[in-house]
């Protein structure tokens, strides 16, 4: 499944907005203009169908009450935001979710026919104001209003459900983070997740150890399933390019440790500067995830030299041409001119990349203009301005 599009009304600072997604796709524009707002709808959505209840803060966002999130902080206002997927076998659908004060509506789309709602605020209903049901419907436990009756036609809309589901499960949202260090591999049967981890340490927001949790679990796996031993390879040359080495090996139970070969002596990468350390999360994860995975970094460029930042850009296309989708916001001239060079070299064609510039109107509303990664005037214009 791939996300097609998001369309957003009176969330922060993106009064009415509908962006497209490519296989690779760039938020650019000065600071403060609501790039990071549009990652932020999706993560929302993330952090509140796991937690069946719309959840303005959790682990991957705090983001305040409702009153801090709406367009000009109009609590009278709904919030819509509607994620457009596409699925080579099921076709198109739409989730969305029109979000209010003391409220939620949801609704599911096959194309332009609505299938499924549910609405905190109809009458009768019981529920708590913000019960989000999407995980329970996909689940197959039931839960809102099917509005075809046709016993094929409900099972097609579960299976629709659940493949949008399993697509917010598996999206990523990296910001910006620093730090990284060895932790015990928990005994799990099953790939670990930031959840397992958090339970464990009372905190959800140790990215460092699920890395290393999950690294060593891949090393496990491969010698159970020799395919996946490629893909740790892959991850290694990619982490080689930005001068990291994996060190996995046994002290009190597995371990792994990520280090920079540094002229032939091993240095931790705890010790390291912060653009290595923000660089691993995003070539680890991006590799290791699996084809359709919508993966959102935070300004990949941040503390890393003009070098490195192309290198990054590299590595980044490598990824988005493995089936996974990359989704950035950047400042970096220097990976808009990569972008650009690698759309001449055919290494990505030039319709995969969707580049927008954000801008704030007169209103004081975001809205974005789509700019051709090929026109390579604009783009120096753009950085000339």
């Amino acid at each position: 499944m791939q996300l097609k599009s998001v369309a957003l009304e009176n969330f922060k600072a993106l009064k009415d907005i509908d962006i497209e997604f490519g296989k690779f796709t760039v938020l650019t524009g000065l600071n403060s203009v609501g790039k990071t707002t549009l990652f932020q709808s999706l993560a929302l959505m993330k952090q509140s169908i796991e937690r069946n209840e719309v959840t303005f803060n959790d682990y991957l966002l705090r983001m305040g009450d409702y009153k801090e999130i709406v367009y000009a902080h109009d609590a009278s206002l709904e919030m819509r935001i509607a994620p457009r997927f596409e699925d080579e076998a099921y076709g198109e659908s739409t989730y969305e979710a029109r979000i209010r004060e003391r409220g939620i509506q949801e609704s599911f789309i096959e194309g332009d026919r609505h299938v499924w709602r549910w609405d905190s605020t109809a009458p009768g209903v019981i529920e708590p104001y913000h019960r989000v049901f999407l995980s329970q419907v996909a689940k197959g436990y039931g839960g809102g209003e099917y509005l075809v009756h046709d016993r094929a036609e409900i099972t097609k809309a579960v299976e629709g459900q659940k493949l949008v589901y399993d697509w917010f499960t598996n999206m990523l949202y990296l910001s910006s983070n620093r730090g990284f260090t060895k932790y015990s591999y928990p005994l799990l049967a099953g790939a670990p997740t930031i959840e397992d981890v958090s339970k464990r340490a009372g905190d959800h927001s140790l990215l460092e150890e699920w890395l290393s949790n999950l690294i060593m679990y891949k090393i496990n796996e491969a010698k159970r399933y020799p395919g996946v031993r490629n893909q740790l390879e892959v991850m290694q040359d990619r982490l080689s390019k930005i001068g990291v080495n994996i060190n996995p090996y046994v002290m009190g139970g597995p371990s792994v440790v990520m280090d920079l070969d540094e002229g032939g002596m091993w240095v931790s990468a705890v010790n390291s500067g912060y653009g290595v350390n923000q660089s691993i999360a995003a070539i680890v994860l991006g590799t290791l995830y699996q084809p359709g995975t919508l993966i959102m970094i935070e300004e990949p460029e941040m503390h890393l030299h003009p070098v490195m930042q192309r290198r990054i850009a590299e590595i980044l296309v490598d990824i988005a041409n493995e089936g996974k989708q990359v989704a950035i916001t950047c400042h970096s001239d220097h990976i808009l001119r990569r972008l650009n060079q690698m759309v001449g070299e055919g290494v990505i064609a030039a319709d995969d990349v969707k580049l927008y510039n954000f801008k704030r109107s007169e209103t004081k509303a975001t809205f974005a203009e789509e700019i051709s990664i090929s026109d390579r005037d604009t783009l120096e214009a753009f950085f000339e301005g």
